[in-house]
């Protein structure tokens, strides 16, 4: 098998505007992991997530990358390495979110930490472990699931970052004008050891600690599976993919991603509404 690695990320990739993953794609997953293949989940998304949508498709056992690579759990679904931002950044950060007016929440584990309830966090806790009912998933797991989320609203961060020292492993960004692309420049060049990726348009901004992505994760992943990056394949949609699509040995961009990102891959696939990623799995790597 040319590439016996596969790395997808989940939303706008393996996951459709439903937020549900297409029955078609699950067996293209299937068969690719009969002939040899492993499939490995790197996503934004928390842990727990990632594994509730790992374990719905049957892909139990394999290893995950999660919050853009600052988590990775091994196969038993265990946090094997984590990557945490250091106070000073995370104060500083902080001060100038509430300098320029901009909204920010943080993550800590599988706990959501937001300075007020809002329309960016609201139904975080459904939007994090989706129902998946077409996908398979029974709803009374769904909601078992859900019960080990919480969102937490804390009044006060400056005392919160000092008195708990939390591991905050991301951060997202979130504005209703056009303030991110200004905001981004002046937290690159005001605070080190943060790496930022953004969404379509500075919709929204994602950011892990300095040197952590998808794909630095992905390659720390390749070595311990003993497999070599250049005989990985990986698959996704959006900026916060497109460093892994490019180390990868066969980076292939979804139909719905930013022309950008498809210039960075080698081969592009259908959308997430019609299987994109069954279709690459059967084009490229099953032939």
């Amino acid at each position: 098998m040319e590439y016996p690695l596969l790395a997808t990320d989940l939303d706008g990739t393996l996951l459709n505007s439903q937020k549900e993953i297409d029955i078609e794609t699950v067996q293209a997953i299937d068969e690719y992991r009969k002939r040899g293949g492993r499939v490995v989940i790197c996503s934004g998304r928390s842990p727990l997530s990632t594994k509730w949508i790992a374990r719905t498709i049957g892909l139990k056992g394999e290893p995950i990358i999660a919050y853009n690579g600052a988590i990775l759990l091994d196969e038993n679904g265990e946090v094997s390495e984590q990557s945490v931002f250091q106070h000073e950044p995370l104060v500083n950060f902080w001060e100038i979110c509430e300098a320029e007016g901009i909204y920010a929440h943080f993550y800590e584990g599988d706990t959501l930490l937001v300075p007020n309830i809002n329309k960016w966090n609201e139904n975080w806790i459904e939007n994090n472990i989706p129902a998946l009912e077409k996908s398979g998933a029974k709803l009374d797991h769904c909601v078992s699931v859900r019960q080990k989320c919480q969102v937490k609203v804390i009044d006060n961060f400056y005392g919160y970052f000092k008195e708990h020292q939390p591991k905050i492993t991301k951060i997202a960004v979130f504005d209703d004008g056009d303030k991110l692309n200004d905001f981004t420049m002046r937290i690159s060049e005001q605070i080190e050891d943060m790496e930022i990726s953004s969404s379509f348009d500075f919709v929204n901004l994602e950011i892990t600690p300095g040197g952590v992505t998808k794909a630095s994760a992905l390659m720390k992943l390749t070595e311990q599976l003993e497999i070599p990056i250049a005989k990985t394949a990986a698959i996704g949609d959006n900026f916060n993919d497109s460093l892994m699509l490019s180390v990868a040995g066969l980076g292939i961009a979804m139909g719905n991603a930013p022309d950008k990102v498809k210039q960075l891959a080698n081969q592009v696939t259908g959308n997430n509404n019609e299987a994109g990623v069954a279709q690459a799995i059967r084009r490229y790597l099953l032939d």
